[in-house]
């Protein structure tokens, strides 16, 4: 199933890169260095013609409008999904994440400060601190801080033209036992646990899309093991307008969660576990040091093991503070 659902998701990213044309920007203009679309390309010593084309494509950049229009951290990226969070050497942003997923028997509310660090322009940290203020699973309550993170992402590819820019990151993150697997439900899980993923980013003035994958995997505490989790996330979005030192934009997204069954005091439970996939569309709002994102998540498939409770929507906040 989740292979499956993997390989839907790079065919249609695919078959987007593909038809989406490539539309040159009369009078673009790009940083110091970059080759503007109708100048002629710069000689480098020692080169043919080809050699002078193929230089002139990879040094280009696209002129600085619609998503293009402000710099790199504050371009749309995703909202519930993971990854996309590489700025520039030095900046810091101040994150704030809320979700609230509701059901008629099932309540999980989060509350994500975190900080993130451009350590250099391919490299970053993020600090995250969660805490619930409430959770429910039928007549079961909790709430309190849930497990600290630290995750690291690195852009190991990279390519700007004078139409589109690519980005591929590698995305690793390890969680400290903040949380309790004491309370019911659990706020953690209540040992170190580890998350390793990718993600893939294709922007155009006007179009972008980003597809992501992930594991997290967990440890066992006393015999009492939360079931690895597998990511698969796709999505795509559109430029609406972009007033000077503005962009606004819309994105849709597709987040699947696939979960094995917990084992509790080294027993199976086979009511957990299970297959879930939210379709979340959301707007996007950002300036030179502000970025705001609302969206609303909804169910495509809940397909969990046993007698489970269900979710029938959730409320996703993202805002933050970019100081340069």
């Amino acid at each position: 199933m989740v292979r499956g659902l993997i390989f839907w998701q790079l065919l249609v990213l695919s078959i987007f890169l593909a038809a989406v044309p490539l539309h040159a920007q009369d009078g673009a203009t790009c940083e110091s260095g970059a080759v503007a679309a109708g100048q002629a390309p710069e000689k480098a010593s020692g080169q043919d013609k080809n050699g002078d084309a193929a230089q002139t494509e990879e040094k280009a950049e696209p002129p600085k409008i619609g998503n293009f229009a402000l710099p790199t951290s504050q371009q749309p990226a995703t909202l519930f999904g993971f990854g996309g969070n590489i700025i520039d050497k030095g900046e810091v942003q101040l994150y704030f994440f809320a979700d609230d997923f509701e059901g008629k028997e099932k309540i999980i509310t989060d509350l994500i400060p975190s900080i993130l660090f451009g350590i250099t322009s391919d490299w970053s940290v993020f600090f995250n601190f969660p805490f619930t203020p409430e959770m429910r699973d039928g007549r079961d309550r909790s709430s309190g801080l849930e497990d600290f993170f630290i995750q690291l992402e690195y852009a190991f590819y990279n390519k700007s033209t004078a139409t589109y820019v690519d980005q591929a990151t590698l995305v690793g993150n390890i969680t400290c036992p903040t949380g309790s697997l004491q309370k019911n439900p659990p706020t953690g899980f209540g040992a170190p646990s580890f998350f390793l993923g990718g993600t893939y980013y294709h922007t155009r003035v006007d179009w972008f899309a980003f597809t992501a994958q992930g594991a997290i995997l967990t440890n066992s505490e006393r015999g009492t093991k939360l079931g690895d989790q597998f990511l698969y996330q796709f999505g795509l979005g559109r430029n609406m307008v972009s007033p000077v030192n503005w962009i606004y934009a819309w994105m849709v997204e597709i987040d699947g969660q696939y979960s094995q069954k917990n084992t509790i005091e080294r027993i199976l439970d086979n009511n957990s576990g299970g297959n879930v996939i939210l379709v979340t569309p959301s707007i996007w709002i950002s300036s030179k040091e502000f970025i705001f994102q609302f969206g609303i998540s909804l169910p495509l498939t809940q397909r969990l093991h046993g007698i489970q409770h269900k979710f029938n929507y959730a409320l996703n906040l993202n805002l933050a503070w970019s100081f340069y």
